[in-house]
């Protein structure tokens, strides 16, 4: 297989012998509200505060969050932003972060004097990195996540529009990064169509690759359990899979059920779509789920479902792969850098129903051959350690820095 992570492996340094590092985060999610993204931060955080750095995040203030804490090892400050629901953020939601977490960033930096500033999505949190930039001169690196990079077909369709006027920012953030990086091949491309000029690094997402671990299944349960796991909204496409259940109904030849882990604005269509198509009883809808008991959910599972339209690289299809699942996938940018088609699962097109179908059908049935890819989905993730990813990020920093002050 092509180790998608050749080219940052060869430029790792031994970290631990490296100065130890200032470092601010701006992401306006973070656990317990918002998706991937938010995780990213968190394990990234997570491991610069376990190799001696001092590191501190700005993300949204939310209901009884405490305003300021330390978690593994690294310091939160949540800044006064509207935000109703945990799961999705509007974009006058995004906008009040934008705006308080800026003026935080500011006013901290004169206590805290970062070294380096890292920004998750360069919308909303790239305005605090910028102003920092520009008036103390401190370098700053954007993460790409996905929904912060325009796209010519957006979820929701109005964002096209939002695009037109945020381009020039995007462009503005992305110009004064001192590196830009996509977290896939795919996301790197697309994010190269707003601005070509900009060289930018590609850095996967990873898993915890101690906690997210293989389990023995059976290759003839009495149910076969198909797992799904996203915020319920119409990008995740959890719609084309319940309308794709009536014809893997009439193929398969083992009795199945899906679990769909999540929550969201979207839940009222997709039980009133499932209500409609009678496939309602093969449907478990389980709400949202701590992290900490998601691992059970990917262990009780024999298989793992995303039909997204867009992703950035999805932690739920690594995490998947890391508990020795079988992957069926929409062949979306990041999902197809981590799925081999017939290797340890099975690729559809975004939005097809019959593709999604039948490539449901065909993991089902599948017995041991399916137990034999969630094998080849365990040695697929390997490269794909939280600690590789940190290295490769501190190595990054530390460039930057000896450049700055070359």
């Amino acid at each position: 297989m092509t180790n998608p992570l050749d080219r940052t492996a060869r430029k790792i340094k031994n970290t631990n012998r490296k100065e130890k590092l200032k470092i601010l985060m701006f992401n306006h999610e973070f656990p317990p509200i918002g998706g991937g993204g938010g995780w990213v931060s968190h394990f990234l955080g997570k491991h610069f505060a376990a190799a001696g750095h001092e590191v501190h995040l700005i993300t949204s203030r939310f209901r009884d969050c405490p305003k300021d804490e330390m978690i593994e090892g690294f310091h939160i400050h949540r800044v006064r932003a509207l935000r109703k629901s945990p799961d999705v953020c509007a974009v006058h939601e995004m906008l009040t972060y934008a705006v308080s977490s800026s003026l935080y960033g500011l006013q901290f930096a004169k206590k805290f004097q970062p070294d380096i500033v890292q920004v998750f999505f360069g919308i909303p949190a790239g305005g605090g990195a910028y102003l920092l930039r520009r008036t103390r001169n401190v370098p700053y690196i954007v993460f790409l996540g996905g929904r912060d990079v325009p796209s010519r077909n957006p979820d929701p369709p109005y964002y096209r529009w939002l695009y037109l006027f945020l381009k020039p920012i995007i462009r503005a953030i992305w110009g004064n990064a001192s590196a830009v990086v996509a977290c896939s091949e795919g996301l790197r491309e697309l994010a190269q169509e707003t601005d070509s000029e900009i060289k930018m690094k590609v850095i996967p997402d990873a898993v915890d690759l101690e906690t997210f671990t293989p389990v023995q299944r059976d290759a003839s349960p009495e149910k076969v359990r198909v797992l799904t796991i996203g915020r319920l909204i119409p990008r995740k496409g959890f719609q084309f899979l319940i309308r794709a259940l009536p014809q893997v109904l009439e193929n398969v030849s083992h009795n199945f059920e899906i679990e769909i882990v999540g929550d969201g604005p979207y839940k009222i269509e997709l039980l009133r779509l499932a209500e409609d198509l009678g496939v309602a009883s093969h449907i478990h809808f389980s709400g949202s789920v701590p992290y900490s008991e998601l691992l059970q959910k990917y262990r009780d599972a024999d298989l793992f479902i995303l039909p997204s339209l867009a992703e950035g690289m999805p932690l739920v299809v690594l995490e998947a792969m890391g508990t020795g699942l079988p992957i069926v996938a929409s062949r979306v940018q990041g999902i197809d850098e981590l799925v081999a088609e017939n290797i340890n699962g099975a690729l559809f097109d975004p939005g097809n129903v019959d593709e999604l179908a039948n490539c449901l059908v065909k993991l089902i049935n599948a017995g041991e051959r399916r137990v034999e890819m969630g094998k080849a989905s365990t040695e697929r993730v390997k490269p794909y350690d939280w600690k590789h990813i940190a290295d490769a990020y501190l190595n990054l920093y530390t460039d930057i820095l000896e450049k700055e002050n070359s």
